[in-house]
């Protein structure tokens, strides 16, 4: 019989799941830690990245990426401490995420009901928090989109009215539309995650498990 601690005794789909959980989690943990840390220290941070100069695909007007990080930097400067606080908050529950799925693929003889709670709620905690920052983030798009439309319009082919108007709707739309789309993607998977783990099917999989386990 399978050892209790090798993953090779779980159905596939919770293998699966497990370890979508673990990649998940770490990047959308990762992230969160980096930003949380740039918040801290935000005025540094801010004078870091404009000292910087502009990557080669903002062009090499350094005003507009000026302008651009400011407008950036203006529309989080209001949100800078509960943002902060929030990106810490979920970088702590990813890492429950993480640690309780690694313990779903190799339990080394904790209970797996008690894991398989806490990964459920873990994850949808998360998906909250993200769904959160995406709506803080919706902020700081329509505010960039704003300055990097008055970056496109000065070229030659948008120097019409009817085509700057054009330029300046499908760069809102565009900016709105991915941070929505990257919200409803990454907070989407965590809540179905953790309604999966908190499925009457995924228990009876792992008391089975544990059972095969106590009996071999």
């Amino acid at each position: 019989m399978a050892s209790p601690s090798k993953s090779g005794s779980l159905p596939k789909p919770i293998r699966f799941a497990a370890i979508t959980c673990m990649v998940l989690a770490a990047l959308t943990g990762w992230a969160a830690i980096s930003e949380a840390t740039e918040l801290a220290h935000f005025f540094e941070s801010r004078s870091r990245r404009m000292e910087a100069g502009s990557p080669l695909l903002l062009g090499n007007d350094p005003a507009d990426f000026q302008r651009l990080l400011e407008a950036q930097y203006q529309a989080l400067e209001p949100m800078r401490e509960p943002r902060a606080l929030l990106m810490g908050v979920m970088a702590i529950a990813c890492a429950v995420v993480f640690v309780s799925a690694g313990r779903i693929l190799r339990p080394h003889g904790m209970p797996a009901e008690r894991i398989r709670l806490m990964l459920g709620r873990a994850a949808i905690t998360v998906a909250v928090l993200r769904t959160i920052d995406g709506a803080q983030w919706a902020v700081v798009a329509r505010r960039t989109s704003h300055a990097v439309s008055q970056m496109l319009i000065k070229r030659p082919e948008y120097q019409d009215a009817a085509a700057a108007e054009m330029v300046s709707t499908v760069t809102q739309v565009m900016s709105l539309g991915l941070t929505v789309a990257g919200t409803a993607l990454i907070a989407g998977t965590f809540a179905l995650l953790g309604q999966f783990f908190r499925s009457d099917s995924v228990r009876e999989a792992l008391v089975t498990r544990d059972r095969t386990a106590a009996d071999s």
